[in-house]
């Protein structure tokens, strides 16, 4: 009888501290860190665990640090002596599941997951989390996976067409007037987008995969019809992760990219192009993406834009993005970018600096599911700088725009694979030339669907 309350007492101990070590396993495995009192206590633990292995407790509390430390393979030996000590402790082969799964080895993560989820009587809790795991490592364990989002939506902007605020415009030099046809144009227009990623895995040493994603846009004006625009671009890349005694999770792509662009009932441009991504996560809530590619972009000319092909040129871009997880519902978000566009003409020709902020809160929201709402706003300035006249409009001034822009936006999920975002967006467009001055304001509600 007493050692039955015994070992009652022990599965109650058990399920206490391995439900600390899950929420350390899953939240924590990429904060591996240590210092001196992590250090002694790891040290003290060790000792106390080499001088009684029967301990359950003692065990316990060594895997916890171990865990936190990074050392998922004296973890995983703790756990394991336990079960040999005690086979009926079906959250301790959960935690094993997970450490394996985390140390890639899904083959054997799932072994134990399946023996804790064909186990009787096992508490709703550990089966809810086991499933979730074990979705997970099926996943892993097949090479081509699939994902993307579908989604449709209604805009409003007081200004479609980007045209000038004012009717004062230059023409050769000499002021001109515009009459208010050629100004701005308010309008609504309707738009779907779709984006497919692809993920194959080499199963090399390295876990090498192949990325791809295809994203097609589209948006339809109602009376604008010049702006109706379709657009396409493929990206193919080779993600290889590196440095990852360092920084967990960072990986390096190469890649190579495509695009095409309708506007309006015809052809309009062309791309192709490579490049590199860089990810690295400096700590578990700070992480930071590099990107440089250089890409060929090549213009068609019509009836509607007879000059377009003069702005056939080069692109090359580095984009830095970076973000902040300050609380669990609040992140902070950045972005840089320097663009150097040539072209056939130069007056086509610029390079432009920018800099972004973004803050993302987000807020319990369970009328539907379990996902929460998101509240966020953007915003940027950037630099324009272009590299010769345009005659055609001044030849005695250097073209130079700046521009801010702000949005606010709100993701409500409605279901755990639908969504409805809404968004305001309010862009100023500043320059030294009348001609390319102007404002625009716009309301966009969307509904998604992820898969």
């Amino acid at each position: 009888m007493r050692y039955q309350w015994l070992k009652q007492w022990r599965g109650i101990r058990a399920a206490a501290m391995t439900l600390a070590l899950v929420i350390a396993a899953t939240g924590l495995a990429r904060a591996q860190s240590s210092g001196p009192e992590l250090d002694r206590e790891y040290d003290a633990a060790f000792q106390e665990l080499f001088r009684d292995p029967g301990n359950l407790d003692k065990s316990f509390r060594f895997a916890e640090l171990a865990v936190r430390k990074g050392n998922f393979e004296a973890a995983i030996s703790a756990l394991e002596r336990m079960l040999l000590i005690d086979p009926d402790l079906p959250r301790v082969r959960l935690e094993l599941g997970v450490l394996y799964y985390r140390l890639g080895s899904y083959e054997i993560a799932r072994g134990y997951l399946r023996r804790v989820r064909d186990t009787p009587n096992v508490p709703p809790d550990v089966r809810t989390r086991v499933e979730a795991f074990l979705r997970e490592v099926d996943s892993r364990l097949t090479r081509s996976q699939f994902s993307g989002s579908a989604s449709v939506g209604y805009r409003f902007s007081d200004n479609a067409n980007s045209g000038p605020s004012s009717t004062g415009v230059f023409v050769s030099g000499v002021p001109a007037e515009l009459d208010r046809q050629s100004t701005n144009k308010s309008d609504v227009n309707y738009l779907s987008t779709i984006q497919v990623n692809h993920i194959y895995d080499l199963l090399s040493q390295n876990n090498d995969k192949i990325e791809s994603g295809l994203t097609v846009y589209g948006s339809r004006q109602r009376t604008q019809r010049q702006l109706d625009i379709l657009f396409g671009e493929l990206t193919v890349g080779v993600r290889h992760p590196y440095w990852q005694s360092w920084f967990d999770g960072a990986s390096i792509k190469p890649f190579v990219l495509l695009n095409s662009v309708f506007l309006g009932d015809s052809y309009y441009q062309t791309g192709w192009g490579l490049g590199v991504e860089t990810t690295l996560p400096w700590t578990d809530r700070i992480a930071s993406t590099f990107i440089l590619d250089v890409k060929r972009e090549e213009f068609t000319s019509d009836s509607e834009r007879p000059n377009a092909a003069g702005q056939t040129g080069y692109e090359s871009a580095l984009r830095i993005r970076s973000s902040w997880t300050i609380l669990d519902n609040l992140q902070l978000s950045n972005r840089l970018e320097v663009i150097n566009q040539t072209a056939i003409e130069d007056f086509n020709a610029y390079t432009e600096y920018l800099f972004g902020l973004g803050v993302t809160r987000l807020i319990d929201w369970k009328p539907f599911t379990e996902d929460p709402l998101a509240l966020a706003w953007n915003g940027s300035r950037s630099l324009s700088q272009y590299h010769d006249v345009n005659t055609s409009v001044d030849a005695n001034r250097l073209r130079t725009d700046r521009q801010w822009q702000n949005g606010l936006s709100a993701v409500l999920p409605l279901t755990d694979s639908i969504g409805m975002i809404t968004s305001l967006q309010r862009t100023s467009t500043g320059s030294n030339i009348n001609n390319f001055r102007n404002r625009a304001s716009s309301a966009t509600i969307t509904f998604s669907y992820r898969f």
